[in-house]
């Protein structure tokens, strides 16, 4: 105990939603890597993927979270956005912040 904080961590920032910021984060790589049996069956749609992305543009370890699921592409809609990179999301006074959004993760066959 450090400080009356176990190992001297303050708390982590909090968590912002789309819209407590004044800009939103921005994808600035990746995408979707369709799992070859889904493209097989024929399996298309949109896995809507909750996340936090935290200050420094990352999507934060554990968050990635379904919110709306496509049997056969969920697990690929989770470990591709685990990677992605976005910008960070700005607070009123310009500065990083977290926030906590929803990504749409399309799986089209083409």
């Amino acid at each position: 105990l450090v400080g009356g904080k176990v190992g001297g961590q303050g708390k982590a920032p909090p968590i912002y939603s789309p819209r407590e910021v004044m800009k939103l984060p921005v994808l600035l790589s990746g995408k979707p890597e369709y799992p070859r049996r889904a493209r097989e069956d024929g399996i298309t749609g949109v896995v809507m993927v909750m996340v936090v992305i935290g200050t420094d543009g990352s999507v934060e370890p554990g968050s990635p979270r379904i919110q709306r699921s496509v049997p056969g592409l969920d697990e690929a809609a989770l470990e591709s956005v685990a990677s992605w990179r976005f910008s960070p999301a700005l607070g009123h006074d310009g500065a990083p912040v977290r926030v906590k959004v929803v990504i749409p993760v399309k799986f089209a066959l083409r």
